[in-house]
């Protein structure tokens, strides 16, 4: 006795295994030249979303009546003052080497520092915390490092902090460009006069990041509760 016993059903034989329905013939897709079968397998075929370099361009040969060499010459770069002689390998074509300025002089930057004179120092300059020779001291250390002030700072000779480095920078930098333009309007939108260094808001900005720096792990825990 059977399921069909029970249930009271006939008893028919097993229905002929239907055929496998043919699958869909796939459009064979030969393999690109210059990719390995593993990656292809990969991609399953699909086009690659950014164009690809072209193979060609990659095996290139140079026309066959350049002769290139490399060679160990010397060169000059205008970002150097002081006259150095240097040397590197070159790419010379035909025996020609190439002219010009080194190529990464060019990436050479230099931040433009304001001057004053006597005249416009004792103007508009004149501060009882700061004599004209630390003044002059500062600007020609700012002028040298690109204003990186932890190094000015470390360079100064009397005892000043970062914050009053700056402080005295940028005042005085703000005064003489206002004092030089010909309206208050015309240099309203230069960075130093637009967004003047607060030195108080600076000062408790690293007084708070010492104190998230300085926690125990209890206290973060205690923050995070």
């Amino acid at each position: 006795m059977d399921a069909k016993d029970i249930l009271g059903l006939p008893k028919t034989p097993l229905p002929i295994a239907q055929e496998k329905k043919s699958r869909p013939h796939k459009d064979s897709q030969r393999k690109p030249d210059g990719i390995s079968r593993e990656v292809y397998a990969l991609t399953g075929g699909v086009a690659p979303l950014m164009p690809s370099i072209d193979v060609s361009q990659l095996k290139r040969r140079p026309p066959s009546d350049e002769k290139i060499t490399w060679q160990w010459l010397p060169f000059t770069s205008s970002a150097r003052k002081d006259n150095l002689q240097l040397y590197h390998w070159v790419r010379v074509v035909n025996g020609v080497p190439p002219t010009g300025d080194y190529s990464f002089a060019k990436y050479n930057k230099s931040v433009d520092v304001i001057r004053y004179t006597d005249e416009e120092y004792a103007k508009y300059l004149t501060d009882p915390k700061w004599t004209k020779e630390e003044t002059d001291q500062l600007f020609d250390l700012c002028e040298r490092f690109d204003l990186r002030f932890i190094i000015i700072a470390d360079r100064f000779p009397t005892p000043r902090t970062v914050e009053e480095l700056k402080d005295r920078y940028y005042s005085a930098s703000r005064a003489i460009l206002v004092a030089r333009a010909p309206s208050p309007g015309e240099v309203a939108s230069h960075p130093l006069v637009k967004e003047p260094y607060n030195v108080t808001q600076e000062i408790e900005r690293k007084r708070a990041l010492s104190m998230v720096l300085s926690q125990t792990k209890h206290q973060e825990r205690k923050d995070a509760e």
